[in-house]
């Protein structure tokens, strides 16, 4: 007798965060059933391909047959650059992640704030997602509640989630794209993200 596919997700934070900035999503999941573990990394102390090839790491060597990968804002770019090196299937859901590049990290880089506020993280913010390597099912999730320090630096001349334009979040590789009235940070904690999220999951 075959054994049953077994599966879990791996939550990964943005900028400047930290694991705990997952406790409500991770509780929620937990609560329907999914196993979940938190990936931790220095945003900005560390090279980008560095935590590249610490994120495929850490997937590749959970016991899950299948990992769903569920991340939010840079750590949206973090993910799609660690895909070629990540062996186990599952999907890939972005919440808020500036796949087209963050036109505040572009600002800050104009401004030369990005050396010391950025560091290692100001390229790969700034570029975005140019050549896609599409491995998993996808989708996005994004905010258009216009609260948050970034509409303080960038220009916006269309809706935005106080840190990421909803044209950041845009791609026709997506399958799937939803906006919630919500802004950058609190899509980690709003409920119809999470609804949306379970969804895709379970779907």
């Amino acid at each position: 007798m075959n054994k049953p596919t077994s599966q879990a997700v791996v939550l990964v934070h943005g900028l400047w965060m930290k694991p705990w900035t997952w406790i409500g999503y991770r509780h929620f999941l937990e609560d329907h059933g999914f196993k979940v573990y938190l990936f931790g990394y220095k945003t900005t102390v560390h090279p980008f391909k560095f935590n590249v090839r610490r994120l495929a790491a850490f997937i590749n060597s959970r016991e899950e047959d299948i990992i769903h990968l569920v991340v939010h804002s840079m750590g949206g770019i973090l993910a799609m650059e660690a895909l070629s090196k990540i062996t186990k299937p599952g999907k890939l859901l972005f919440i808020g992640s500036p796949i087209n590049g963050s036109q505040v990290a572009q600002r800050l880089h104009e401004l030369g704030w990005d050396k010391a506020l950025l560091k290692h993280a100001a390229k790969p913010l700034s570029k975005g997602i140019k050549l896609p390597i599409k491995k998993r099912q996808t989708m996005m999730i994004a905010g258009d509640s216009p609260y948050g320090l970034g509409r303080f630096i960038a220009n916006w001349k269309s809706r935005h989630d106080g840190t990421v334009a909803l044209s950041e979040t845009q791609a026709d590789w997506l399958d799937e794209h939803r906006i919630v009235h919500t802004s950058h940070m609190g899509l980690l904690n709003n409920k119809e993200a999470k609804d949306l999220t379970l969804a895709f999951l379970q779907d």
